[in-house]
């Protein structure tokens, strides 16, 4: 592609959304390009209840809310997958799956991916029986057993799914006390076929046939070992920063990109926000708020 925009931003959820359409309002040619289901990891909330703008609502049905407004407004999209990302000259050059893409700026808005554990047969088994999304694949385990790992508000509302249309449910959490929501955690355990076992950590995928068939598990503090005959498990400990496409130096050690108070990079012309930014606290009115101050950065930095 010969064209040259003014502004690319890569990633279509809250914070990308948000900026792009508040820059093509202010008339900039500005293209967002997502890889996957727009709305980001929206879509995989199995119901959002922390967004002011929004009484309890699935997290697919708000991130429609988001695309609509995003198609509504006229602003072009991209479907394709961002491989490499370098400034030639003044210019950022995008490779992509499709195409190749130039911009004068660039907001990145990718988000994270979910964390491994890390144990031996996790990528072999992936599909298997081990699932990174409760909404995505849970109906595969209606009526049977599952293990979630995690003790933070992804996993402890992906659990309240699942409890729902499980036989029964197990969570195991490294430590006894969980860095989600009590009321999460209240009403997790309001469930009948519920067992939560703490401090836990995973030692071990079971299989057979290639297929999931339990998970051995350990006590922290009494190194007791024990196996949990399930067929399902759905390992939620965290997430990366999605940015290893990156090929500028602007990331810290971790993959997380520092930004100033103005979401400017230490590249002149790249800009970040939303998950993608070294912050404890990851929200979707956070997200909205950095594409703000991004778009009006932008704006000064073309000169509009």
């Amino acid at each position: 592609m010969n064209k040259v925009y003014e502004c690319l931003v890569i990633g279509a959820g809250p914070s990308g959304i948000g900026a792009a359409i508040k820059l093509h309002q202010e008339r900039v040619d500005v293209a967002v390009i997502e890889m996957s289901t727009p709305g980001g990891k929206i879509n995989i909330a199995p119901r959002v209840d922390n967004y002011p703008g929004q009484h309890e609502i699935p997290g697919p049905d708000l991130a429609v809310i988001f695309f609509e407004k995003l198609m509504n407004e006229g602003v072009e999209f991209i479907g394709d997958e961002i491989t490499s990302l370098t400034k030639e000259d003044d210019l950022f050059v995008l490779q992509g799956r499709n195409d190749t893409y130039r911009s004068k700026t660039v907001y990145i808005a990718t988000g994270t991916v979910e964390r491994k554990i890390g144990l031996p047969y996790e990528d072999e088994l992936f599909g298997k029986g081990i699932s990174y999304c409760a909404l995505c694949d849970g109906h595969f385990f209606k009526g049977q057993d599952v293990l979630v790992i995690g003790g933070g508000n992804a996993a402890l509302k992906e659990a309240v799914h699942l409890a729902g249309i499980t036989k029964h449910l197990y969570l195991i959490h490294r430590r006894n006390e969980f860095r989600g929501s009590n009321k999460i955690v209240d009403e997790l355990k309001s469930f009948d076929n519920v067992t939560i076992l703490t401090p836990y950590i995973p030692l071990e995928f079971l299989h057979e046939n290639g297929k999931l068939t339990g998970v051995k598990i350990q006590n922290k503090e009494t190194l007791e070992e024990r196996v949990l005959t399930v067929q399902g498990c759905f390992p939620l400990v965290g997430q990366n920063p999605n940015t290893k496409f990156i090929n500028l130096d602007i990331k810290n050690e971790w993959g997380n990109i520092p930004v100033d108070k103005s979401m400017s990079t230490s590249v002149s012309g790249a800009f970040a926000g939303g998950d993608v930014l070294p912050r404890d606290i990851r929200q979707i009115y956070l997200a909205e708020h950095d594409g703000m101050v991004a778009a009006k950065s932008i704006l000064e930095y073309l000169g509009k």
